[in-house]
């Protein structure tokens, strides 16, 4: 049956959307990625497969695919629109279009890659390390891709009765 055939996905990762062009919309990446899908992939199995093609798992993550929507063809000219997938059922629209107009062989996604933020608020590419600044065993020095900050290498731990150094674990008790 030819609506579970697998078939190329064109999926522009870099580029942007151009409009008021001859054909309507555009997309303007270069280099797009080739997927291979069929009729049943759901939008996540879409989006793991993108990410992993360009070795981006955990690092990046789709916010949003824009599918360039063949809407007419006149004079063997295809006229294009933007539509928004975001779902199982967004995502059916590509393939219910393909059926339509057979004319466009191949469906063309861009994808909107955002960084991962991780759990304390940070995205993953300003990551941060922590060394011990050269010649001093009291300060450490934070690296971001930012700006540098210097802190204190004793935490202090807030507590009602005293303070404890959290590096050395025992002692050096301060009464409040």
């Amino acid at each position: 049956m030819a609506s579970e055939e697998s078939f190329v996905v064109l999926v522009h990762h870099r580029g942007s959307i151009k409009r008021k062009t001859r054909s309507g919309v555009k997309f303007t990446d270069k280099d797009p990625l080739c997927i291979v899908v069929n009729p049943t992939i759901t939008y996540d199995e879409l989006v793991r497969a993108v990410l992993m093609k360009l070795g981006l798992e955990g690092v990046k993550r789709v916010k949003k695919f824009f599918y360039r929507i063949p809407v007419s063809i006149l004079h063997n000219t295809v006229k294009y629109d933007c539509l928004t997938i975001g779902s199982d059922e967004d995502l059916q629209v590509m393939f219910l279009c393909r059926r339509q107009f057979p004319e466009v062989r191949t469906p063309e996604l861009l994808a909107k890659l955002v960084d991962v933020v991780s759990s304390s608020g940070g995205s993953n590419r300003n990551t941060t390390n922590v060394a011990t600044v050269a010649g001093s065993s009291s300060w450490a020095a934070v690296a971001s891709s930012s700006v540098p900050v210097y802190e204190p290498a004793v935490q202090l731990v807030a507590s009602p009765s005293f303070a404890v150094d959290l590096n050395d674990g025992v002692g050096d008790e301060r009464a409040r």
